[in-house]
């Protein structure tokens, strides 16, 4: 809609995982080069875990174009299959035509595979997109891929890609073996401010448009701010922005033009308030709004029971005789009885406080025990 007002040859900011817009940044080398690795090195088994919006998706679509020839991949998106569909698919992808229907004969058919490539000097790539969505079954599946092995390698390299939740759902003691083969692991971080700016205008550079938009050093913070450093927020962001610009007629994208596209991904939701909570991330935000209750509710408990118990004991010298005079004694600070034996009629001094305290003692053992003999 505004490409031809911001002189661009095609949308720099859509959100499809496009290689020709990808950044590289720091951490996504780190995460290209450690994956490349452990795929050549035959580790068997690798990992990629990050938010949502990160770029894993896209980093999946680079290592494939990057794996040179001899390498025979397959890419799976969106698993939500049972244990034998991601094995039937896996061979799909490979291929592999299968006879006969059976867990056997399909895992029978991708060995063959595998061996008839590793001794061509050949290699095998099988690449899990949105892997935490796979079920306990279908992972235990994915353990026994890893069986297949000769003496000296691994015939095939996994790599699972997926959310957070994937490494709690590793961690299961049911999948404690698949967990244990995992050599290679990497957590993919969202980017730092000043890797934002560089983001932003490297998509702007791979779309023709660097010297015909600019945005401005007061709109850069915002961005950070509200996208947190994940590509596809900003993505959306920056589309937004541009939008209200070109309705503006305006090229620039200043502090005030971020600030309204801001407030509007809050009414939408799009932005993650739950940062704003030092325990986010950890699981418990779900659980906030009874936590948050219940510690205001402990508080105001404790505050009570406080202010009834100092009230209890400024109060008590309202009784009489020497029943006032035993509920308020303190055998441990002598002098602190002073005031409550004055008000019994009773000297303060010391043999007071002593004979005092017996003869109550004395009174109410002997009170005790009539009440146990009637019963």
């Amino acid at each position: 809609m505004y490409e031809k007002f911001f002189y661009l040859n095609e949308n720099p900011f859509h959100i499809t995982p496009d290689p020709r817009f990808f950044y590289l940044s720091r951490k996504h080398q780190e995460a290209i080069d450690l994956l490349l690795y452990g795929i050549k090195e035959r580790k068997g088994f690798l990992l990629l875990t990050g938010e949502v919006g990160t770029g894993k998706t896209t980093i999946s679509r680079v290592i494939l174009d990057r794996l040179k020839g001899g390498v025979d991949t397959a890419l799976i998106l969106n698993p939500v299959f049972s244990a034998f569909g991601l094995l039937r698919t896996i061979n799909e992808d490979f291929g592999i035509k299968v006879r006969l229907y059976s867990t056997k004969d399909h895992l029978d058919a991708l060995n063959a595979f595998l061996i008839e490539r590793a001794y061509a000097g050949g290699n095998a790539v099988v690449i899990i997109d949105e892997a935490q969505n796979l079920t306990p079954k279908a992972l235990e599946m994915v353990r026994l891929l890893s069986n297949l092995e000769t003496e000296k390698m691994k015939l095939l390299q996994i790599v699972l890609i997926g959310q957070p939740e994937l490494r709690e759902k590793l961690m299961m003691p049911e999948l404690r073996q698949l967990n244990q083969r995992i050599l290679v692991r990497y957590h993919l971080d969202p980017l730092g401010q000043d890797e934002t700016v560089e983001y932003i205008h490297t998509r702007l550079t791979v779309a023709g448009g660097l010297g015909s938009v600019r945005f401005t050093s007061r709109a850069m913070p915002v961005i950070y701010q509200t996208c947190e450093g994940i590509p596809r927020m900003i993505n959306t962001f920056c589309n937004k922005a541009l939008t209200a610009a070109y309705v503006a007629g305006k090229r620039i994208i200043d502090g005030e033009i971020a600030r309204r596209v801001k407030e509007e991904m809050d009414r939408e939701g799009a932005t993650r308030k739950e940062s704003a909570f030092p325990w986010a991330g950890s699981g418990l935000l779900r659980y906030a709004r009874y936590l948050i209750p219940s510690r205001v509710f402990l508080i105001a408990l404790l505050l009570s029971a406080s202010f009834v118990l100092d009230y209890s004991t400024r109060h008590t010298v309202a009784g009489s005789g020497d029943e006032a005079a035993y509920s308020t004694l303190n055998p441990v600070n002598p002098e602190k009885s002073v005031p409550f034996l004055a008000s019994a009629g009773l000297e303060p001094s010391q043999d007071a406080f002593v004979t005092t305290w017996r003869t109550v003692e004395t009174r109410d053992l002997a009170k005790t025990t009539e009440t146990d003999r009637l019963l």
